[in-house]
């Protein structure tokens, strides 16, 4: 068993998820918003599932895992959703990718296999070839089946997250800046001094951002160094979402139709599982969709 679950890591260096974070990611397919935890909440084995809402109805676990110390990454395009599956197993990482619907079975598309990367913690897709594009510090990467990862393209700086938008644009994510590229790497926009290096009191002594998403011109940051979502407009200033308060921290962000999810968990040290709590912001303001006690 894992102490406090994976989905509180403590990682100390500056690899890619540098600083205690959940594993996973949050996106939307179709109507729905997805993010990945352990079911039940407060689970001693950590057994991942993916969660799934959509307004007008309660979240509800769409997968459960049937390995403890696991974790689920996710991927969605249109309603089509990419899982990548991680379990421990003889104390080495294997993962295996699935693909489904909300509603509908999962299907194995690659079966269980080692994983010495940590594929998809810094963020995933499945490419038009069916290759895994993965962010790995410092590094993007291809993993086609039954190879290992190669290159996807060289990049001057170092990346520790992606996230792919439509019309095969990435958003990268360095340690205070990001950057809008194409599939080929090539820059097509560049946010710079995205942290502030003054910042007091960042938890765990980690001034980073966690997560971003993009839309028309404005980046959404998730600013865990200053327990704070943000949103970076066309004009370069910076505009505070939702600011949190101890023990909350910010970890995930994901733009819902003209609304934005917002995702954050407890940093406790008392032997529980982080307490999430899943917001949305609207026009008529902030509300609570999932804080479980």
């Amino acid at each position: 068993m894992r102490n406090s679950i994976s989905l509180l890591v403590i990682l100390i260096g500056a690899s890619l998820g540098a600083g205690a974070h959940p594993t996973g990611n949050m996106v939307v397919a179709g109507e729905y918003v997805l993010w990945p935890y352990v079911d039940p909440v407060n689970d001693p084995d950590h057994h991942a599932c993916v969660m799934a809402w959509k307004p007008g109805s309660d979240p509800e676990v769409l997968l459960r895992s049937e390995h403890a110390g696991s974790d689920f990454m996710l991927y969605a395009v249109d309603e089509t959703i990419w899982l990548i599956e991680r379990r421990n197993r003889n104390d080495q990482f294997e993962i295996r990718l699935l693909r489904m619907e909300v509603g509908k079975t999962h299907e194995i598309i690659w079966d269980w296999r080692v994983d010495e990367r940590r594929i998809g913690e810094g963020g995933f897709f499945v490419d038009d070839d069916g290759s895994v594009i993965f962010g790995a510090y410092p590094g993007i990467f291809r993993l086609a089946n039954g190879s290992t990862p190669e290159k996807y393209f060289n990049f001057d700086h170092p990346i520790r997250r992606i996230r792919r938008l439509s019309g095969d644009t990435l958003l990268l994510l360095g340690e205070s800046t990001a950057w809008l590229t194409d599939k080929q790497g090539r820059i097509l926009r560049e946010w710079s001094n995205l942290t502030d290096p003054d910042a007091p009191d960042a938890p765990l002594s980690r001034n980073m951002l966690f997560d971003i998403d993009y839309r028309e011109g404005q980046l959404l940051t998730a600013y865990w160094g200053q327990r704070r979502f943000d949103l970076v407009k066309r004009d370069g200033s910076i505009e505070t979402v939702y600011e949190l308060e101890d023990p909350l921290v910010p970890h995930w962000v994901a733009y819902y139709k003209d609304n934005v999810m917002l995702f954050a968990s407890e940093i406790v040290f008392d032997g529980r599982n982080p307490a999430p709590c899943l917001s949305i912001r609207e026009q008529a303001g902030i509300s609570n969709i999932w804080c479980p006690d």
